[in-house]
């Protein structure tokens, strides 16, 4: 479980799958916009998402901030996903991020969604 806090309005994540984590999301502060399977969802403050594993789903900001707790069960290899775009000096390309994703046990499958 963690807080992840939002400071890019219009970015979030490409359509991805984990193949063994289930996650739960919950909106604290701002908006977001969710993809899960063929499902469209807006979700704002009080809010929350179930995103079952094997599921295709993204998400955008679509709020100038935003702050969500994240629940991902297991945790698998998460953490370090995370350490790893963290410590990214660049703007990785997509395929930085599809490698970064598979890397950690998840698999990109599509775009990140658009705020429009």
């Amino acid at each position: 479980i963690f807080e992840q806090t939002s400071v890019s309005p219009g970015r979030g994540t490409p359509l991805h799958v984990h193949p063994a984590q289930d996650e739960v999301f919950y909106v604290l502060d701002g908006s977001y916009r969710f993809k899960v399977g063929d499902d469209v969802y807006n979700l704002t403050v009080g809010d929350s998402i179930f995103l079952p594993r094997k599921v295709p789903h993204a998400w955008i900001q679509l709020s100038e901030r935003g702050k969500m707790t994240v629940i991902l069960q297991p945790a698998g290899k998460l953490e370090n996903f995370f350490v790893t775009m963290a410590a990214l000096d660049h703007e990785p390309t997509a395929e930085e991020v599809a490698k970064i994703f598979a890397a950690n046990e998840m698999q990109v499958v599509g775009p990140p969604l658009k705020a429009g």
